[in-house]
């Protein structure tokens, strides 16, 4: 065939393509089909929204449920990060006003996520307590949608529905917002599915993508509660350990052993590695938490009305629709409800009948592992399992076995999904273990997912309740002489050092500022000579620090704080350049000029207060007292740091490294 024929003969199939009616429709039923899928997709994602705004009800009401265990706590913890972010610390450890102004270090224990959510809330505009409301109700939101994207990528839109209003409408779910208003738990709601489902993604299609993300969600986990991070992880490991010896028994069994080893090692790089990456994220937080934890006083923490003891669950209570705001108590007799709730428990019976009925294995598998984690987890709620608490060696953190409930939260939330998932028809979903296109319940309408929505909505509907009230005078308005009353009249957020052998229960601190005073320094001026022979002036303050004119003709003085000393706590003595005339004005401060450091003085502590006291020298000088970062901490940011780099690295250049090292190394 000569040139010129094989160029017509390509020009006319060129034509009968271009003209081809039938292509023509396969490209518009493409792209019709794309964006069904993308309308759909994001249909159902409005709906879980839409959905879970009822749970948010009670939040939108005028006021706030000052009543509620943790109400004024979540209004507080934000009102001290504040005064910390407008000091000028980026990164708050002090609570200065904490034990009635002598302060605690109380954000160097305690996940500060949920604060800088409020934190930025608050600099936008919104008072403390409207910032603390709006976190909680963007956690109701974003929990149920992380929960949805969770099991649509197990089971399907209509499972992830489901799903998502079980974890939003459970019943514990709601406690934890209108009786405990336990803020940084309600948080941590949100990202628990993301971590499951991260995990899932790093063993089941191991990527870049999945191992980033799994990173970033477990380090968003450690730094909004710690203590809901601990819980977490030890069945993360368990759940991580399961998936990869059955797919390994049922899949590779034609292997030798040690090729077995050797396929599950390299398949646990990948979990391990979003794990260390996501310590790594959030070393700043849990490193100093972790080693630092041993300077301050636990006591108040883990014993009295805190002690591990018969805080159970009884089994009529996981079922009982009795509903309140009291306490916690010994005993079956608790004013508040711990129950699972009707149509949780409904739809994890109907779960074993589900189960079975996917096709794919891997779905299967950790439907299962779900299922017996929620079983197992709620028998330890309950009296029987006191001799398993008692050998536990975190039950002193746990304190109270019903906590575990916000454990079962999530996994019975997805567990519950498979009621109204979907199976994979002929292998077409990969690993999914879902198919759009049929459902063993949801045929031929949609029926019966409205039905089981709304049962689910009105099962917890009579739970929708917060008792929203005026702050009493020891409550509010939020200030600072009302954070003091509500500290000594609850005795709460009264938090001591390891240096600390007496519990303070009121300070002149707190006092001066009651009277409609200011606190405009720490020093115990009645710990000064009586002679005058110490001469010291305040010249400013702030949450972190203090700076002092100090001058004296004798030797061995001192001066004393009304702050409990904490690793991080430094003296500085710095030169006096002068010149002076040895008046202070009072509105003008001594006038002279602040000089190089001179000396370090080594900090000492009294007895019982455990107060900060530093030596100075004779003659006319400047002290500062400064709160600073330990080795510790300063460890803690740079891994923090260097395990962020490294994500932004890995995103900007992943493409280039797959294509440089080859399959091992997918493509974000």
């Amino acid at each position: 065939m000569s040139s010129s024929q094989k160029s017509g003969v390509r020009s006319r199939e060129s034509d009968s393509r271009v003209r081809s009616p039938e292509s023509g429709n396969r490209k518009s039923s493409l792209v019709i089909r794309h964006w069904s899928l993308v309308i759909g997709h994001w249909s159902f994602v409005i709906l879980v929204l839409l959905l879970s705004l009822p749970a948010i009800g009670p939040l939108l009401q005028p006021g706030y449920f000052w009543g509620a265990h943790d109400a004024r706590h979540s209004v507080y913890f934000l009102y001290q990060f504040d005064k910390a972010i407008q000091d000028g610390v980026w990164y708050p450890r002090w609570a200065p006003d904490f034990a009635f102004g002598y302060g605690y270090p109380f954000f160097n224990i305690y996940g500060p996520l949920s604060s800088y959510v409020g934190e930025a809330l608050h600099l936008l505009g919104f008072d403390i307590v409207t910032a603390v409301k709006i976190v909680f109700g963007l956690s109701v939101l974003l929990s149920g949608l992380t929960m949805f994207l969770f099991v649509r990528r197990l089971l399907g839109e209509a499972a992830g529905l489901v799903a998502a209003l079980v974890y939003v409408y459970l019943p514990y779910h709601l406690f934890d917002l209108y009786v405990r208003a336990a803020l940084a738990e309600s948080v941590g709601f949100v990202f628990i599915p993301l971590v499951l489902w991260g995990f899932y993604e790093t063993v089941t299609r191991p990527r870049l993508r999945s191992l980033l993300g799994t990173a970033l969600a477990y380090a968003a986990l450690m730094f909004t509660s710690n203590l809901l991070a601990l819980m977490v992880t030890p069945i993360l490991g368990l759940y991580v350990a399961v998936m990869l010896l059955s797919q390994l028994r049922i899949t590779n069994y034609e292997l030798r052993i040690m090729q077995q080893i050797a396929r599950l090692i390299r398949a646990g790089l990948w979990p391990l590695a979003a794990l260390l990456l996501g310590l790594g994220l959030s070393a700043i937080f849990w490193l100093p938490a972790v080693l630092e934890y041993k300077y301050v006083r636990v006591d108040q923490w883990v014993g009295g009305r805190f002690a591990f003891g018969d805080d159970f669950v009884e089994i009529f209570q996981l079922f009982s629709p009795n509903w309140g705001f009291g306490a916690s108590i010994p005993g079956p007799d608790d004013a508040a409800g711990f129950q699972i709730g009707l149509a949780a428990l409904v739809l994890l019976a109907l779960s074993f009948w589900a189960v079975p009925k996917i096709a794919a294995a891997a779905t299967r598998r950790t439907l299962r592992f779900f299922q017996a984690v929620t079983i197992l987890l709620i028998f330890l709620t309950t009296p029987a399992s006191y001799f398993v608490w008692a050998v536990l060696p975190l039950s002193t953190f746990a304190q109270f076995p019903w906590r575990l409930l916000v454990v079962i939260a999530p996994f019975i939330a997805v567990v519950a999904g498979t009621v109204a998932g979907q199976k994979a028809e002929g292998g077409r979903r990969k690993s999914e273990g879902a198919d759009h296109s049929s459902s063993f319940l949801l045929q031929p309408s949609s029926l019966y997912l409205v039905i089981l929505c709304s049962l689910i909505l009105l099962a917890s509907y009579p739970y929708l309740r917060a008792e929203v009230r005026d702050p009493k005078p020891t409550e509010g308005p939020v200030s600072q002489a009302a954070l003091f009353r509500f500290q000594q009249s609850s005795d709460e957020m009264t938090g001591q050092t390891a240096w600390v052998r007496r519990i303070p229960n009121w300070s002149t601190l707190a006092e001066q500022v009651e009277r409609g005073g200011q606190i405009t320094t720490k020093v115990n001026y009645t710990a000064l000579p009586a002679d005058q022979s110490v001469g010291v002036y305040s010249m400013e303050m702030d949450s972190v620090h203090e700076l002092l004119w100090v001058g004296t003709d004798k030797t061995g003085q001192s001066v004393t704080f009304f702050v409990p000393y904490y690793p991080g706590w430094t003296a500085y003595i710095y030169q006096d350049l002068g010149p002076h005339d040895g008046n202070l004005d009072k509105a003008k401060g001594p006038v002279t000029r602040i000089g190089p450091p001179v000396e370090m003085p080594q900090i000492s502590t009294t007895p019982i207060e455990g107060w900060m006291v530093v030596p100075i020298p004779s003659g006319s000088h400047f002290l500062e007292l400064r709160f600073e970062d330990t080795p510790v901490r300063i460890a803690g940011q740079w891994i923090s740091l260097l395990s962020l780099l490294l994500v932004a690295g890995l995103l900007s250049w992943g493409d280039w490294l797959a294509n440089k090292f080859g399959k091992h190394l997918p493509s974000t």
